[in-house]
């Protein structure tokens, strides 16, 4: 099992990820191919997020954000 320093990581490095697609995905000369390609890619990326997201959410007592 993971720990929640891992997760947030992951997470956070699936973010860059994501912004770095499409920071450098906003050319003219690309096809369709291509960006429905990069389009796949962050879904894809974003499914993950999420599912991490759950898992913090699962393993973080609920009194750490009612503060």
């Amino acid at each position: 099992m993971r720990s929640l320093a891992e997760l947030n990581k992951e997470e956070s490095d699936l973010n860059l990820e994501i912004r770095k697609l499409l920071l450098n995905k906003n050319t003219f000369r690309e096809g369709l191919s291509d960006k429905i390609a990069v389009v796949t890619k962050i879904s894809t990326l974003r499914e993950r997020i999420v599912k991490i997201q759950r898992e913090i959410r699962e393993r973080t007592p609920d009194d750490e954000f009612t503060g």
